[in-house]
């Protein structure tokens, strides 16, 4: 019992034999013959780092590009089905596209609030203008103006 394992040893690989079994994957993700036979031995590691960023990277686009297309049928959904109401009509497809990073993020987010801050200045005036009382006027610069 046990002396299977102790019987057959395992099979030798020769640094040869290794060195060939992965020159195939080096080639495929980029790397020239010369690189990988002549060059410094410690290249293949970055090769192997820049390859998995790149499957990383390529993961993401693919999980971004999944989602668009998920909001997309979630968006003409309403129309797909047989008991639709006619007229009814798809959700808009987004204006902008999804932001990927934090800076673009936070961009969207201030350019969401500054657009709230007009149509709240916008509704105000209306509101004020339908009142006509005297008072102060909020310039776009925040300064105020007798009228």
């Amino acid at each position: 019992m046990g002396s299977e394992l102790v019987d057959s040893p395992a099979p030798h690989i020769s640094f040869t034999e290794q060195f060939y079994k992965l020159f195939p994957f080096y080639l495929s993700i980029g790397m020239t013959y010369e690189q990988y036979w002549y060059k410094d031995c410690e290249l293949v590691k970055f090769y192997r780092e820049a390859n998995e960023i790149k499957n990383t990277r390529k993961n993401q686009e693919l999980w971004l590009q999944g989602l668009y297309v998920y909001q997309a049928l979630c968006d003409v959904s309403p129309v797909l089905h047989a008991f639709a109401k006619s007229g009814t009509k798809p959700n808009p497809y987004p204006e902008k596209p999804y932001p990927i990073t934090s800076k673009e993020a936070k961009e969207r987010k201030e350019e969401e609030q500054r657009i709230n801050r007009l149509r709240a200045k916008i509704v105000f005036e209306t509101w004020a203008s339908r009142l006509n009382l005297p008072g102060k006027e909020v310039s776009d610069d925040g300064n105020d103006r007798q009228s």
